[in-house]
C-alpha cells in the first residue's frame, strides 16, 4: 500500500459534536418547504398542507429543546402537543430568541386541537373535513418559518463543544 492510499483518521480529543437538533431543524425546513410547495386539488378539502406545516413546528420545537438540553424522553413525553412543545421551548428559553405573536399563539392552539390526535392524517373522526378550520394556515406558515429562522443560531451555537 503507497503512502497515498492510506486511510487518513484525524481524531481530534475533547470534541463532541451534536447534530441532532441540527437534523430536526433541516427536517423541519424540508416539511414547510414541501407545505408551501403542495396545490390543493381543486372542488375538495386536503389536510396535507395543514399537517406539513404542524409537523414542520413540532420538529423546530423539538430541535430547540434538544439545543436546549430537553432530554429525549421527556421530548417524547410532549408527544405531538404542538402547546406543550411550545411552553416547554419557552421554558428553556426560547424568547431569547424568538418572540411569538397572540395571532400564532391563537393559531398554534387552534390547530393543535386537531394535530395531536392525527387527525391531519388519517381522519378517525370526520372532524377535520367538518370543522371549520378557524385559524388561519397562513399565519402558521409564517410561523413555522419565523420559528425556523430564529433557531438557526442557538442550534449552531451547541453542535460543537
Amino acid at each position: 500500500m503507497s503512502p497515498s492510499d492510506k486511510e487518513i483518521v484525524l481524531q481530534p480529543a475533547n470534541v463532541v459534536a451534536r447534530v441532532d437538533g441540527h437534523w430536526l431543524k433541516r427536517y423541519a425546513e424540508d416539511f414547510l418547504a414541501a407545505a408551501q410547495a403542495f396545490r390543493a386539488p381543486k372542488n375538495r378539502f386536503s389536510p396535507v398542507r395543514y399537517y406539513l406545516i404542524c409537523h414542520s413546528i413540532e420538529l423546530a420545537l423539538k430541535a430547540f429543546l434538544f439545543t436546549a438540553g430537553y432530554k429525549k424522553k421527556n421530548r417524547k413525553k410532549l408527544n405531538h402537543d404542538l402547546v406543550k412543545a411550545l411552553n416547554a421551548a419557552e421554558g428553556a428559553g426560547l424568547a431569547e430568541h424568538f418572540q411569538i405573536t397572540h395571532e400564532e399563539r391563537q393559531s398554534v392552539e387552534k390547530a393543535n386541537k386537531l394535530y395531536p390526535k392525527k387527525e391531519f392524517e388519517y381522519f378517525e373522526s370526520l372532524e377535520t373535513i367538518y370543522d371549520p378550520h378557524d385559524f388561519d394556515l397562513d399565519v402558521l406558515d409564517q410561523f413555522a418559518q419565523r420559528l425556523i429562522e430564529k433557531i438557526e443560531e442557538p442550534i449552531k451555537a451547541t453542535v460543537f463543544e
